[in-house]
């Protein structure tokens, strides 16, 4: 009998909680804007925070290096070691500032005065050229000038809004300086006692899981995940610096207007796996186009050239195969991730698709070897 009572109780718990979750899961649904509006506020609120910790993360991989170095210092090795990868992070900073942004914002400043100018060359050209064709031209030609139509009533419509939104942003520097220094602060705490608060999540993980031989499954994931993600990113990042100065010697080879500002666009989209050094390619051309269409031709063959040498020298010396993504896959997940984030997702797409190829392929191997079957893709290319 008692027996029997237990398992009216299990039952009766089991159908409690069934109709809780039920019942928790509709009113998320239910109420999806309002949870979408408060992780919002919390998001922004923890900005500074998320900041620091990639901040920690991007910058650990020095300061353990350093920390070795400066062992014979003994218990002072990690404040010394996280106070040079600090002021090593600085002065990079600063020397960008100093050399480089002073130079982008004269090329941009140029830009703007010349720009204008520049179009009109290039219409009147194209005017001059069409009028003395046939029907077609005419028609090309009211093309061109419906376009010059929209342009000047969208600046006189919305150039207002445009200059409101950007005093806006200008305003918000400070704010955004108080959030940079915060983050800073949490990156060093995190550099500091690193250990610790890896082993508080391993202590809370434990906790709530019981269960070793999936504990022993999640912190293996959570270790590749972290090989693919800091090999990947740190390689990309010099990869990326090291094509953007061989573009601007390149560049300055050539002779090409624009050279700094052409450099580092090249240089930044670079970081976006695949198409990035097409992305960048695609305003920079345009740019040196409105100077001269014979320069423009041959920085188009100068970007493919680039991209050959780095998709094929510069890239897989650096990067090897750290990702273990073929080109199929590389292309889902920046589409996949380039949708959902944006471009940050076209950034880290790569790396976060590659960690779930790597838990899938897991997963697939352990009940493929449960079943008694072969592991290796190559056994099942002939199976009908």
């Amino acid at each position: 009998m008692e027996k029997k009572d237990q398992g009216y109780r299990k039952l009766g718990v089991t159908i409690f909680f069934s109709l809780a979750a039920t019942i928790v899961f509709f009113f998320l649904i239910f109420r999806i804007g309002e949870i979408e509006g408060m992780l919002s506020v919390i998001v922004s609120a923890l900005r500074p925070v998320l900041i620091g910790m990639v901040l920690a993360y991007l910058l650990t991989p020095i300061a353990r290096s350093l920390e070795r170095a400066f062992g014979r210092l003994g218990k002072f090795a990690r404040i010394a070691a996280v106070l040079v990868t600090m002021l090593f992070a600085f002065a990079v900073l600063g020397l960008f500032c100093a050399i480089v942004l002073p130079q982008l914002v004269g090329s941009v400043s140029e830009l703007v005065k010349v720009l204008p100018g520049q179009v009109q060359a290039q219409l009147d050209r194209l005017r001059s050229y069409l009028e003395s064709d046939s029907e077609a031209g005419a028609a090309v030609m009211q093309m061109v000038e419906s376009a010059e139509n929209y342009l000047a009533d969208w600046i006189r419509t919305h150039l207002l809004s445009t200059v409101s939104t950007v005093s806006a942003q200008v305003l918000s520097i400070g704010s955004m300086l108080v959030s940079l220094g915060v983050a800073v602060i949490v990156s060093i705490y995190l550099l500091l006692d690193r250990e610790r608060y890896i082993a508080q999540c391993r202590k809370l993980f434990f906790a709530v899981s019981r269960n070793k031989r999936f504990n022993d499954a999640v912190l293996e994931a959570v270790g590749q995940t972290d090989r693919i993600f800091s090999g990947f990113i740190s390689g990309k990042l010099i990869d990326s610096l090291i094509v953007g100065v061989i573009c601007f010697i390149g560049l300055t080879i050539l002779r090409m207007p624009y050279t700094l500002l052409v450099s580092v666009i090249v240089g930044v989209t670079n970081i976006i796996p695949m198409f990035g050094p097409f992305i960048g390619a695609v305003p920079s051309a345009f740019l040196i186009l409105l100077v001269s269409p014979v320069k423009c031709v041959i920085f188009l063959i100068f970007v493919i050239i680039l991209q050959q040498i780095d998709g094929n020298i510069i890239g897989p010396k650096i990067l090897g195969n750290s990702t273990g993504l073929s080109a199929l896959y590389v292309t889902v997940a920046m589409l996949l991730f380039g949708k959902l984030m944006g471009f940050l997702g076209m950034i880290v797409g790569v790396p976060l698709f590659a960690t779930l190829y790597y838990l899938v392929k897991r997963l697939a191997e352990h009940s493929l070897k449960k079943q008694g079957m072969s592991t290796e893709t190559a056994a099942y290319e002939k199976v009908d």
